[in-house]
């Protein structure tokens, strides 16, 4: 992954997923609207469709469509969760709504009871800086102290994403790549190897304030953001693991359960969307991904030394 990339994903790779993915989503498969048909629910899909085709994605910041996608989504929901999982290619034609900034927070509010970008906003706000201090202080990790060492220049989010994957050995690659300010998704899609797995796409060679991004999905783009902050992609990028029942891949996994755990405040006692091990599925007979049973231990000791410290610091 990254810029320096040459090789293409294979052709239908995939990021581990199914409809079993119910970890920690509180709505995963619900019920439609009382009021509701399955036939209702598809003209209403097929209606959006067609504003789609109408007025681009620029459609997607109309009230109406906001209404009609909250009152979707358990169809939304059932056509993401079926087997074989469907490519997200195929629900970005049904569903184009839903790969916007807008809808991808919004669905995942519905999934979750979260409001992310504002879990991450209240997060960084309350221990962003407390986080470096305890970086800069007890890490004697040389990746980590060279991140310190630069300062805080540019965004504290992007500093403290930084400093994270660094502590766990994990390249800022497998989770963010930067662009050309001026490149398109055509332009990305050409020029990099994009992963199976959520890719955020950060527009601009140096870390800014200010960056435009996109999320790339599967090989492709298949959002643009409208807001040009770090956090929002971020919250954007989380969120996409969860909406389409996607396991953390190894190259960012404990960054992201970090991220789970301590910003977004999603704390089950079991369970992981990271995977660990093969075995072989009961229920296909194949050999699949074994989920770990309780926190990554490497994540547990950083919460709880980052704990401890909150307190001397406080």
């Amino acid at each position: 992954m990254g810029g320096g990339l040459s090789m293409r994903s294979n052709k239908g790779t995939r990021p581990q997923r199914g409809p079993t993915d119910s970890y920690a989503c509180t709505r995963f498969q619900p019920e439609p609207p009382s009021e509701e048909t399955a036939d209702t629910l598809e003209e209403k899909r097929y209606r959006m469709e067609n504003m789609y085709k109408q007025e681009g994605l620029n459609g997607g910041q109309r009230a109406e469509v906001m209404h009609l996608m909250e009152t979707t989504y358990s169809l939304q929901r059932t056509h993401i969760n079926q087997m074989p999982a469907p490519s997200i290619e195929d629900l970005r034609m049904k569903w184009p709504f839903l790969f916007t900034q807008r809808g991808i927070y919004a669905h995942f509010e519905l999934l979750t009871d979260i409001k992310i970008l504002q879990a991450l906003e209240l997060s960084m706000e309350e221990c962003g800086r407390i986080i470096v201090e305890y970086f800069r202080s007890k890490s004697n990790q040389r990746d980590v102290q060279a991140i310190v060492s630069q300062g805080l220049d540019g965004d504290l989010t992007l500093h403290v994403v930084q400093l994270l994957m660094a502590h766990f050995g994990e390249s800022p690659d497998g989770l963010m790549i930067h662009a050309d300010v001026s490149a398109t998704a055509a332009d990305i899609e050409r020029s990099f190897t994009l992963p199976a797995s959520p890719l955020l796409i950060l527009l601009g060679n140096e870390p800014s304030t200010n960056s435009q991004w996109m999320i790339s999905i599967e090989g492709h783009v298949v959002c643009e953001g409208i807001q040009s902050t770090f956090v929002s992609g971020l919250a954007a990028l989380f969120a996409v693991f969860y909406i389409f029942n996607l396991q953390y891949p190894d190259t960012a996994s404990q960054t992201l359960e970090f991220l789970q755990r301590r910003f977004a405040g999603i704390n089950p006692e079991r369970g992981s969307k990271a995977t660990y091990g093969k075995v072989i599925s009961k229920r296909t007979g194949k050999v699949v991904q074994k989920r770990a049973e309780s926190v990554n231990p490497h994540v547990a000791t950083l919460l709880k030394n980052l704990l401890d410290y909150e307190w001397d610091f406080i």
